[in-house]
């Protein structure tokens, strides 16, 4: 992504979204790409604090749990960093924190990732040519919905349910621009590369920010 242009490309590509959005959500969610460095049990642990973190009321302890769950794969690398290489961080997060409680083992197997590889794709294409807000009204992740009470209860795997619901929802009502922001605003709770993309092409991401991101962009 130059500095006049986005990514444009019909389908979703989550290495893509990395290499544009990687310097800033580096800033915002630290915690998140220091663990992507160890083994997908710490990274689960991680992810589940940050997402809490981002919706638990002010001065409140989010809950989290006392040892990381055990993430076993099936013929698939068991080290944060190479998953997230192989199929990108948003898949992983998807992977990780669907299905059970945080605080109980999972198993992840290819056909997951596909699975979760598949609802990103559909997503994609149905919001990513989507026109920006004429008038935007700031979407705030912490605003109560089905989702963040989940996470507020300690359920990831019933917020990522609740999450897919909200698509659904969303199928149904295309012109509701207030379920649209909200609906991305928890994505980007799990997701940060291909949420953060999405606000900001409803105006909902500074545009300041993307030209920081592509300033030091063109160093590397």
């Amino acid at each position: 992504m130059t500095k006049d242009t986005r990514y444009i490309s019909p389908e979703f590509n989550p290495h893509t979204l990395q290499r544009d959005w990687g310097l800033i959500l580096r800033r915002n969610r630290p915690e998140i790409f220091e663990a992507a460095s160890g083994n997908l049990s710490s990274l689960r642990a991680t992810l589940f604090q940050s997402v809490q973190r981002q919706v638990v009321p002010a001065n409140t302890q989010p809950s989290s749990p006392a040892v990381p769950s055990k993430v076993t794969t099936d013929n698939l690398p068991n080290q944060s960093d190479q998953l997230c290489w192989n199929v990108g961080f948003d898949i992983t997060s998807l992977a990780l924190l669907a299905d059970v409680p945080v605080h109980r083992p999972i198993h992840l197997t290819q056909n997951s990732l596909i699975g979760h590889w598949r609802w990103l794709r559909e997503l994609w294409r149905y919001c990513a040519n989507r026109a920006p807000a004429a008038h935007v009204n700031p979407t705030s992740p912490s605003a109560p919905t089905p989702v963040t009470d989940a996470l507020l209860s300690g359920k990831n795997n019933l917020a990522i349910a609740q999450l897919r619901s909200q698509f659904k929802q969303l199928e149904a009502a295309p012109r509701d621009l207030a379920l649209y922001h909200s609906f991305l605003a928890n994505l980007t709770l799990f997701c940060p590369f291909i949420g953060t993309e999405l606000l900001w092409r409803q105006g909902l991401v500074k545009r300041e920010l993307v030209n920081t991101s592509q300033t030091e962009g063109t160093t590397e």
